[in-house]
């Protein structure tokens, strides 16, 4: 079964093209235009991924994931960030993002972080998890 990842982008383009992208690499997509479009979707679909973009009009990022972390049901699902701001990134973390990845992104980095974000996403313990994501990730980048 193909894991499951919810785009967040208030750009349409950016939500096709990693739509486009990931369903090639075997993932299933779904989309979101906003933070509130998201709080539903994550609600009714069962997302092992959430690639999340920081500035949207209305609910940010930041606050989509502060809410998804606050929630027993979705405070484990990884979130990577998507953002070209650098200025907010002491507040995400703050949040508990898992990831970051800066736009304009690289695709073939992006799918190396989704894949090691989805091999240790399961572990509850936030320093335990980080711990195991940055061997994950570096093993997967040398790999490329």
């Amino acid at each position: 079964m193909a894991a499951r990842v919810l785009v967040v982008d208030d750009e349409r383009q950016i939500r096709e093209l990693l739509a486009d992208f990931l369903a090639t690499e075997g993932y299933e997509v779904i989309l979101a235009s906003n933070g509130e479009e998201a709080m539903e979707l994550v609600k009714q679909e069962d997302a092992q991924v959430i690639l999340l973009d920081l500035k949207m009009p209305g609910i940010n990022g930041i606050e989509v994931c502060k809410r998804l972390r606050a929630n027993e049901k979705t405070g484990l699902i990884p979130v990577i960030m998507m953002t070209a701001l650098s200025d907010c990134k002491t507040e995400a973390v703050e949040a508990r993002v898992d990831d970051f990845v800066d736009k304009p992104f690289d695709l073939a980095e992006l799918l190396v972080r989704v894949e090691s974000i989805l091999r240790v996403g399961y572990l509850a313990d936030p320093a335990e998890r980080l711990a195991a994501y940055m061997e994950e990730l570096e093993s997967n980048l040398l790999k490329r």
